[in-house]
């Protein structure tokens, strides 16, 4: 089966699937072709009561006998309804007594207000069902129902996966769907058609320093309120499978990827871009007007000295600043404007910066009052702090017209890391977001991303700009003095999987070409 076929199969699989339910009948399990029943929908034949954190600390007789109790009580909290498997919202997990490898799962599940629950794969924690009507709670940042459920909720706080892309629950008295594939720690999750996890890694709550475990149980937790589950139907994933299903996610996930693409500059032959859907020509502004851009002592093409093949080298200080034009590249609009940005940096700040604010990157527009976008490293702390800003209308973040100093930080329209890991010996990544920018119906947002790990967001500011498009200019090397290496522009916000895809590029974006 050639590349092109596995991406076919893949995406069919990817159509097709969800939309099993609406011919099954809750009260005879009816399957579809290559998966089986682990639920008869008469009995709890197959399935046993476990908590595996009751019993965790436990050992010899007190675990055994722990684990016996818990058997007694599982048919006092689970029961069969019109051929459901409904569980009170008390007592131990329904697990299944078969142990599960690589699986794709289906099942529908129904809660109500107030409860919490999730299914474990492997006998590990868990794909997350909550109550999402819940209020985000800032004293406990890393629990966010609102989100909506299936996320990795186990997975550390930050990582792929652990919250979910959208939110696609349906409301309370609604059945709703899941899809749940796992290949090795890989996961996907699709809730009601709507792909919530893609391919996240599961991380081993037991022990995080190892892996999954090569096969274990399904297990459905209780905790707080009732919980319905039907239709629980699964499909073993052999070994030919598992490979072809990675190797056609990993086209797809590349295609999606190029298809967002709208600059790519190697810096490999010069300071142009290699590919791009506007103006390829890298330029810098010479009074009022842009010219070509040139290497010189300011800004060096650093051959066979980047994360990639060449780079460039900002030696010094400067003012000559590499800059992309706008359309076709950032396409900058004042109704709804999302984009990304993502580059390599070789530097060590406390050491070869000078003094003074540094900006590796900017997006700027025909005046700064009117929107100022920056990465930056700080101009007088030791360690410097790395910051991501959107600073929209002046009037909205700055309305005492403070020096940016002199504006506390937790006041200001930014993302700040205290100890970024930024070295001359290594090559750091980095990627910017953009969402919704001067959208009056969505929730604007940025996000900032360090060698894959999403480092905080930017949010809840009315992030309004009132640049003049033909003015906006992608800017390198503000003061910056260090190396620069695979700058590419996105045209919408990346996923925090495809900028972990991005970041294990074994040879940088232009593995995203077809």
């Amino acid at each position: 089966m050639n590349k092109t076929t596995l991406r076919i199969s893949y995406l069919l699989a990817s159509f097709l699937l969800p939309g099993i339910w609406s011919t099954a009948s809750a009260q005879v399990p009816n399957p579809p072709t290559g998966f089986r029943a682990i639920f008869n929908g008469k009995d709890l034949a197959g399935w046993y009561g476990l908590n595996p954190h009751s019993d965790a600390q436990l050992k010899g007789e007190k675990k055994a006998a722990n684990i016996k109790q818990q058997r007694a009580d599982f048919p006092k909290h689970w029961r069969i309804e019109n051929g459901e498997l409904v569980n009170d919202g008390t007592g131990p997990y329904a697990t299944t007594e078969a142990e599960f490898g690589d699986i794709e799962l289906l099942l529908e599940y129904k809660t109500v207000a107030k409860a919490d629950s999730g299914i474990y794969l492997r006998g590990t924690p868990q794909v997350q069902i909550w109550d999402w009507n819940q209020i985000f709670n800032l004293n406990n940042p890393t629990r966010k129902p609102h989100l909506g459920s299936g996320g990795l909720f186990n997975n550390t706080p930050g990582s792929l996966g652990r919250d979910p892309l959208v939110r696609a629950d349906n409301p309370f008295g609604v059945w709703n769907q899941f899809r749940i594939r796992q290949i090795g720690s890989r996961t996907w999750v699709w809730l009601n058609e709507k792909l919530v996890v893609d391919g996240g890694l599961m991380e081993n709550y037991w022990d995080r320093s190892k892996p999954l475990p090569a096969k274990g149980p399904i297990m459905l937790q209780t905790h707080g309120g009732e919980i319905r589950w039907r239709n629980l139907f699964v499909h073993e994933i052999g070994p030919k499978e598992a490979n072809a299903i990675l190797d056609a996610a990993e086209l797809e996930g590349k295609a999606k990827l190029f298809k967002a693409l709208t600059l790519h500059a190697s810096f490999d032959k010069g300071l142009d871009a290699d590919y791009s859907r506007g103006d390829k020509k890298c330029y810098v502004q010479d009074g009022k007007i842009l010219v070509p851009a040139k290497p010189n002592a300011e800004v060096k093409l650093a051959a066979d000295a980047g994360r990639f093949g060449g780079a460039i080298h900002f030696p010094k200080k400067g003012t000559y600043r590499p800059s992309f034009k706008d359309s076709g590249v950032l396409d900058f609009n004042t109704k709804s404007w999302s984009a990304s940005v993502s580059a390599w940096l070789r530097i060590s700040p406390d050491q070869d910066l000078e003094p003074g604010y540094c900006d590796p990157i900017q997006i700027i527009g025909d005046d700064n009052k009117k929107g100022y976008i920056f990465l930056e490293w700080s101009k007088d702390e030791t360690p410097r702090y790395f910051r991501y800003a959107i600073r929209p209308l002046s009037h909205i973040w700055n309305p005492k017209n403070m020096a940016w100093a002199d504006i506390p930080n937790d006041k200001k329209p930014m993302v700040q890391v205290a100890r970024a890991s930024f070295s001359r010996e290594k090559w750091t990544h980095v990627v910017f977001t953009l969402e919704n920018i001067n959208d009056k119906h969505k929730p604007s947002v940025g996000k900032l991303y360090l060698n894959g790990k999403l480092q905080g967001a930017i949010e809840k500011w009315d992030m309004k700009f009132d640049w003049d498009p033909a003015k906006v200019l992608l800017v390198l090397g503000a003061n910056y003095v260090g190396h620069m290496d695979d700058l590419a522009v996105f045209d919408r916000p990346l996923t925090d999987s495809e900028v972990d895809r991005i970041y294990a590029l074994k040879n940088g974006i232009r593995e995203l070409y077809p």
